[in-house]
């Protein structure tokens, strides 16, 4: 089995949480940019352990997005990357002109945690808030390991991408406590 072949086959899922290691199992073969059929029933998605910076995962992580039309919830919990994987490739994509085809007109709340501040983490946000028209909430949480001053660089970075919603808030957590 594989990942297209499974993500076309959820026909009545709603809820789908999916960890990186079982990611990387699906994602042996080359994955479509777009299903056979969309998951239009899914509406909470949950990505434990990502790394966005993994290329493969990077793939699979916008394949869901692109095939879930009617996505209204999105966790993602990063995992950092190993100091020696190059993450340009993953960068690169992310900063293509056609990285993602169609907007996410269901999502309203975000939430992203364990970041690092790595530029396929940034970029993934921005094409979050770029791609979102009914966004509401989006929340971040750096990471424990961060510094103070890395964490005030990705929030200050955040905040100054557009965003396709006028309603969009953005909050960020800190040891539970809300800094922006």
């Amino acid at each position: 089995m594989n990942l297209a072949t499974m993500l076309s086959n959820l026909s009545k899922v709603e809820y789908f949480y999916i960890n990186s290691y079982f990611l990387k199992f699906l994602i042996a073969k080359k994955i479509p940019k777009l299903l056979p059929r969309a998951i239009s029933s899914l509406k909470h998605l949950w990505f434990l352990g990502i790394q966005l910076g993994d290329l493969d995962q990077l793939h699979a992580v916008l394949c869901f997005l692109q095939n879930s039309p009617n996505l209204e919830k999105l966790f993602v919990r990063h995992l950092d990357m190993e100091p020696r994987v190059d993450v340009g490739p993953a960068s690169d994509h992310l900063e293509s002109p056609n990285y993602l085809d169609s907007t996410l007109d269901q999502l309203k709340i975000v939430e992203m945690t364990c970041l690092k501040g790595s530029k396929p983490e940034l970029l993934f946000i921005k094409l979050l808030l770029a791609h979102s028209p009914s966004l509401q909430k989006f929340t971040i949480k750096p990471s424990r390991a961060s510094n103070v001053k890395k964490r005030y660089d990705i929030v200050k970075e955040v905040m100054q991408f557009p965003r396709a919603s006028a309603k969009a808030k953005m909050f960020c957590l800190d040891s539970g406590t809300i800094i922006m």
